[in-house]
C-alpha cells in the first residue's frame, strides 16, 4: 500500500505595508498581513487596502488584522484622537463595516481577525488575530505596558490556537530597535510560551524583519514588517510551510 503524502501549507507573511503595495508576491495557499494595512487608516487607504486584497487570487485565503496605524479601525481611539491625525474626521462605523463586510470572505477568502477566531476549513488549522500593543507614542490599539488589561488581552488567545497573528511581538524575539533596545510585550510572550503555537506572525518593529524557530518547542516565529525604518517597502515576505 502507497504511502500517504503530507500535504504542507505554504502561508506568505507580510505586515506593516504601510498603504505601499508595489511589490511582488510569491506563490502561496495563505496570506497573512499581520497589521498597519496603511499610514492613518483614511478611507481612501483602506478601500485601496482591500481592493488590492481581492486581486491577489492566487491565494485561497488572505487573512489580515490591524496595527496602530490603522487608527480608523479603533473607534474609542479615533473619537478622541482624530484631530491630530486627520484634517476631518473618517467615519470610523463604515470604515470597521468595510472590513467586516461578509462578501469579503466569501467572495474573495479576505478573513478580518480583531481578537477572533478563524478554523480554515480545508486544513482545519486555527487562527486567532489580535491588533493591541504595549503603548507607543498614542496611536491606536495601545494597552499600558506590563499592565493587568494587557495580560487580559493575551489570555484570550485560545490554547490551541495553531497560528496566532498579531501586530507586536513578543518580548525578547525578534523585537530588537534600532536602539538594540527590546519593544516586545513580555505578557504576550509568556502567553505564547505556555500555547506554543505552530507559527506566530506579526510586525511592527521594522528593524526586527527576520524568522527564527524557538528551539524544541519548534514554534516559528515571523516578524513580517515589509517596510524599513524609512516606510520603504524593501523587506521581502517571508514564506513558512507547514
Amino acid at each position: 500500500m502507497a504511502a500517504h503524502r503530507k500535504v504542507s501549507t505554504r502561508i506568505v507573511c507580510i505586515s506593516d505595508t504601510h498603504s505601499n503595495y508595489g511589490f511582488d508576491l510569491p506563490d502561496g495557499d495563505i496570506l497573512i498581513h499581520a497589521g498597519d494595512l496603511t499610514q492613518t487608516g483614511k478611507r481612501d487607504e483602506c478601500e485601496y487596502v482591500l481592493n488590492w486584497f481581492k486581486s491577489l487570487k492566487q491565494f485561497r485565503l488572505k487573512i489580515l488584522i490591524a496595527g496602530n496605524h490603522d487608527v480608523t479601525l479603533d473607534k474609542t481611539y479615533y473619537d478622541t484622537n482624530w484631530k491630530w491625525i486627520h484634517m476631518e474626521p473618517e467615519n470610523t462605523i463604515e470604515i470597521i463595516n468595510m472590513f467586516n463586510d461578509s462578501t469579503l470572505q466569501n467572495d474573495y477568502g479576505i478573513i478580518y481577525l480583531q481578537d477572533q477566531i478563524f478554523i480554515n476549513p480545508v486544513t482545519q488549522l486555527k487562527f486567532y488575530g489580535s491588533p493591541w500593543q504595549p503603548a507607543f507614542c498614542n496611536w491606536a490599539f495601545n494597552i499600558k505596558r506590563d499592565s493587568e488589561e494587557i495580560r487580559l488581552v493575551w489570555n484570550k488567545i485560545p490554547l490551541d490556537t495553531d497560528i496566532l497573528i498579531t501586530h507586536g511581538p513578543p518580548y525578547s524575539i525578534l523585537d530588537s530597535t534600532k536602539g538594540k533596545e527590546h519593544a516586545g510585550c513580555k505578557a504576550l510572550f509568556e502567553r505564547v510560551q505556555i500555547i506554543k503555537p505552530k507559527l506566530h506572525v506579526f510586525g511592527h518593529i521594522h528593524e526586527g524583519y527576520g524568522k527564527q524557530q524557538d528551539g524544541d518547542e519548534q514554534t516559528i516565529f515571523v516578524n513580517a514588517s515589509t517596510c524599513d525604518l524609512a516606510y520603504r517597502p524593501v523587506q521581502p515576505p517571508i514564506v513558512v510551510e507547514l
